[in-house]
């Protein structure tokens, strides 16, 4: 098993809502971690890299290898697994899997780093990766990043530069491109989640929290929030809080301070 590119193409087998919040806990403490596809079954899982798709990990719910008790026989075992489950052990069964690590689903950000260090430890031995390659503490390009997106004003299409979006918003099913100087919003076709792991540049854009993916040249004054969070006041005119999510604090200082 080895990494071709700068990112980690991990696929999330949990249920729907948990699957995606299991997404966010892991591209918090790894901005590498490409979550390719969010599955809901082990059966799912194992259609999906049958098919030829690129997997490099898999995080997975523990508990539902009981609804698929044999998909481990024909499952590649050259890709490492990560489960999770409430259940704080680990068994016979997840041992004779591919099993990377076992986490508690109520752990910290700081178990969940040391399951990646894991990952890169065991990856460097296979590959001999050097510390410039793909685990690199600095953002590398992706030659997926867009020079343009199309979005929609009305019923017409127009173009617009990433440097002239201020942050894009993802609301009721709706992502919303927020122009940089003039604060008119326009309509995407694109996840929040797409735009973050394969199009934008991670030295230009953030992800503050769930909803807003914010350009580093639109904000504004920084300031302390309720719950050890922080309140960005943006560069274009904007009625509704952009707030820092308690658990993005750290990594957002730390890519405003690069």
């Amino acid at each position: 098993m080895g990494v071709e590119n700068q990112f980690i193409n991990c696929i999330i087998v949990h249920r729907s809502e948990d699957g995606y919040k299991w997404s966010h806990k892991f591209q918090n403490v790894n901005p590498f971690l490409k979550t390719v596809e969010v599955l809901a079954s082990w059966e799912e899982a194992y259609n999906y890299v049958e098919k030829g798709n690129k997997v490099d990990l898999i995080v997975g719910s523990y508990d539902l290898t009981d609804m698929h008790p044999f998909i481990f026989e024909k499952l590649d075992m050259r890709i490492p697994v990560i489960f999770t489950s409430p259940k704080p052990f680990i068994t016979e069964k997840a041992l004779s899997l591919n099993c990377l690590d076992f986490i508690n689903e109520n752990a910290d950000q700081e178990r969940i780093r040391k399951s990646f260090e894991k990952f890169q430890v065991l990856y460097s031995i296979q590959t001999g990766s050097s510390p410039s390659g793909p685990f690199s503490s600095e953002p590398q390009l992706n030659s997926n990043q867009k020079s343009r997106f199309m979005v929609k004003s009305g019923d017409s299409f127009l173009a617009k530069m990433p440097s002239e979006v201020a942050f894009f918003l993802a609301d009721n099913g709706q992502t919303y491109l927020y122009e940089m100087g003039t604060g008119e919003r326009f309509t995407i076709n694109q996840k929040l989640m797409d735009l973050e792991a394969d199009v934008l540049d991670p030295r230009e854009f953030f992800r503050i929290n769930r909803s807003v993916l914010i350009n580093i040249n639109a904000i504004g004054p920084i300031q302390k929030h309720i719950n050890s969070r922080l309140k960005i006041t943006p560069k274009i005119q904007f009625h509704e809080e952009l707030v820092v999510s308690r658990e993005k604090v750290t990594a957002f200082k730390k890519w405003v301070n690069q």
